[in-house]
């Protein structure tokens, strides 16, 4: 099995995620010329249902409030011949060729955060490249007078739009209006595009997913996570990410936009220990969720965090294969996936809480026996408890 390089970061820069938090992630694949998402294919199709999953994830996770960036109309004077303009330019790498794109005046919404996604062909074994957006401004005019009181309205209408546009309203940390992200195209990568977990020798789509979006959101690239780096000894100093991890975060060298490989966390809320999703691979046929780690960099960076929220979450179902009926066959599900991180029943996640333990099992206890069986002898409860029993002595394991 080979590690493939999840990304490589860069430091540039539909249809919308439902969003439980105040930002609300969405993709824009106006620019995925190369139809890697097209609704016309099951792949593309696919690709684009666990793309939105991943972004309404962190759109629940993220609870800041971003201003709406609107450029102002033209002010003209009343008095005399004296008019204003106002511009902006959102920059960001063509997710389709990689050259640079600028789009003139785009309006972005309240607590919107726009993500160009599209597929290209990307050198090596490099699965995906993601990164936040730049930006610019200006004003202009004809030259001609102005009243001092429509000088005050001018500087104004500059001082909120500037604030729209380069930080949105908020006080501090990463703000910007979004970013874009890319996936390779290429018949070498292997893409399991589905939310149930990867077979061996597949590419991981979600966990690429959820990389690429922590890059886009700031994470690798952007001046907030610079200031927190140690270029002395290519450390990661983030207070809350040095807390949870036990002191600075050995970086990726040359450019510290990643974890160094290997770098361990927990699953985001206490989950079993995996390689942190923001190190620079990941193994075929596993899966990476987001960790503690790597949520408390974001944190770091200046992201509002509900804490209380875990990736992947859904309600309980302790009908794992879907056949219609808790039994046997769940259990076996259960078991041979105990103590590793899961993104779906089929996986033994029954509560959607991304791994797989002892509340997955009461779940699947709880609904023993419930739907119609299939053919077959079906064991009853007390069975179940030594089968349990049973399976609690192999321990947590990791799919590699």
């Amino acid at each position: 099995m080979r590690l493939s390089p999840l990304c490589t970061a860069t430091a540039l820069l539909c249809l919308p995620a439902v969003s439980a938090g105040a930002i609300d992630i969405v993709i824009d694949y106006s620019y995925d010329t190369n139809g890697f998402f097209s609704t016309s294919t099951a792949d593309g199709l696919a690709a684009r249902a666990t793309l939105e999953q991943a972004a309404s994830d962190f759109s629940a996770l993220l609870t800041d409030s971003f201003s709406a960036i609107s450029t102002p109309d033209d002010f003209a004077s009343s008095v005399f011949s004296g008019i204003v303009t106002w511009n902006w330019n959102a920059t960001f790498t063509n997710p389709a060729t990689g050259g640079s794109v600028s789009l003139s005046n785009p309006d972005i919404g309240a607590d919107q955060y726009i993500i160009y996604a599209g597929g290209r062909s990307i050198s090596g074994s490099t699965l995906g490249i993601g990164g936040s957006g730049g930006f610019s401004w200006s004003t202009g005019g004809n030259g001609g007078g102005f009243t001092s009181g429509e000088i005050d309205q001018i500087n104004a209408i500059t001082d909120a739009f500037s604030d729209d546009v380069e930080n949105r309203e908020e006080s501090s940390g990463f703000a910007a209006w979004g970013g874009s992200i890319t996936f390779d195209t290429d018949a070498a990568t292997n893409w399991h595009f589905g939310l149930d977990d990867p077979s061996s020798g597949e590419d991981d789509f979600y966990s690429v997913a959820v990389h690429e979006l922590g890059h886009a959101l700031g994470l690798g690239g952007s001046s907030e996570w610079n200031a927190l780096i140690n270029f002395g000894n290519g450390t990661f100093t983030g207070a809350n990410a040095v807390t949870e991890y036990g002191g600075p975060i050995a970086l990726d060298p040359p450019d510290g936009a990643h974890w160094a490989s290997g770098i361990m966390s927990n699953v985001f809320g206490n989950g079993p220990s995996q390689e942190a999703a923001m190190d620079p691979d990941i193994t075929e046929g596993t899966r990476k969720l987001f960790t503690d780690l790597d949520v408390a960099a974001l944190d770091d960076i200046g992201w509002d965090i509900d804490y209380s929220f875990r990736f992947l979450d859904d309600s309980d179902t302790p009908d794992l294969n879907g056949d219609g009926f808790v039994g046997i066959e769940d259990l076996d599900i259960l078991l041979a996936n105990w103590g590793t991180a899961a993104g779906s029943p089929a996986g033994g996640d029954a509560n959607g809480d991304g791994w797989v333990d002892s509340l997955d099992l009461a779940i699947v206890q709880g609904a023993w026996g419930d739907g119609t069986p299939p053919s077959g002898l079906v064991p009853e409860p007390g069975s179940l408890a030594l089968l349990a029993l049973g399976g609690l002595v192999l321990g947590r394991r990791r799919r590699r």
